[in-house]
């Protein structure tokens, strides 16, 4: 599982697309925890790095990651 920051920007969405499209599992931490055009195989997680106990729960399990 790779957890990917900036996940609905577009370098973020571009690393999240790219992980996906290669079969890995990807969770995507957006603010809002929307979607957002993201692969519907994504796993979407809301939090904000700002706020640092919010991004707790996505980190569980995450082998690997992309911080913008």
């Amino acid at each position: 599982m790779f957890l990917v920051t900036g996940a609905t920007g577009n370098v973020g969405g571009e690393v999240v697309r790219a992980l996906a499209g290669t079969g890995e599992q990807v969770r995507a931490l957006s603010r809002n925890g929307k979607q957002a055009g993201l692969p519907s195989a994504v796993e979407i997680a809301a939090g904000d790095l700002n706020h640092p106990g919010t991004v707790r729960g996505a980190l569980a399990g995450a082998e690997g990651g992309f911080l913008l």
